[in-house]
């Protein structure tokens, strides 16, 4: 009996631990993609993000030209990252920001020349980007 008060003690503790966050919270990132001379927002582009010269992220934009994703912050090296949009009809665009927070802006592409024409390209893009697309998982929060 006298035991059983320090099991529950120490189980009590474990339990609190166990329920300490990570200290370091994720940057969120929301970025809408917009062609600069007729506002269609642009579906399905294709957004690298480095951070000197690795590539830390990928993402594609969903069909509103929205595109919402988390960085760490041990990936970012001198709080800069360097946004690579490759948009739909739409010339390449390299833009560079200083994230010290949360980042939630609208970018603002030209149509052009590009090797990516289509929405079927989307797989032929990736391959020749050497990306490969991340899992989802149903009911996944962050």
């Amino acid at each position: 009996m006298k035991h059983l008060i320090y099991i529950i003690l120490i189980c009590f503790c474990i339990q609190l631990n166990g329920q300490n966050g990570n200290d370091i919270k994720d940057f969120t990132i929301k970025l809408t993609l917009i062609e600069k001379n007729s506002n269609n927002l642009l579906a399905g582009s294709i957004i690298e993000i480095f951070s000197g010269q690795t590539r830390i992220k990928t993402d594609v934009s969903d069909f509103d030209g929205i595109s919402f994703f988390y960085l760490n912050p041990k990936n970012i090296i001198d709080n800069k990252i360097l946004l690579k949009i490759h948009g739909l009809k739409c010339k390449i665009l390299e833009k560079e920001f200083t994230i010290n927070n949360d980042l939630n802006t609208k970018i603002y592409l030209e149509y052009g020349e590009t090797e990516y024409t289509h929405p079927k390209q989307i797989s032929e893009m990736y391959k020749k980007l050497n990306i490969k697309p991340e899992p989802s998982y149903c009911g996944y929060e962050k």
